[in-house]
């Protein structure tokens, strides 16, 4: 069966221009993971109105798909979430 579930983030982005942005968002998608196969998906992103600093927020939405039939391995780790399991772990 696919669970679909949706997770909204609030980033205030401080600095950097719109490839700084793409590989933070790319992040925030890994972090998200609970499970190997996991699928996370932008559906959103939406500039919310700032004051009248440098930072920008931003109002990420992003859906998360997971088989749970077949949830693959459970990430233990933020290291793992971004770099993937080391061979000696299976």
């Amino acid at each position: 069966m696919i669970k679909i579930i949706k997770t909204e983030v609030v980033l205030d982005f401080n600095s950097g221009d719109e490839e700084d942005l793409k590989d933070t968002i790319e992040e925030i998608k890994a972090y998200t993971k609970e499970y190997e196969t996991d699928q996370v998906s932008l559906l959103s992103l939406k500039e919310m109105s700032n004051d009248l600093s440098d930072k920008k927020r931003y109002e990420i939405i992003l859906e998360v798909e997971r088989d749970t039939e077949n949830l693959g391995r459970f990430y233990e780790s933020e290291e793992e979430k971004l770099f993937g399991f080391y061979e000696d772990d299976e």
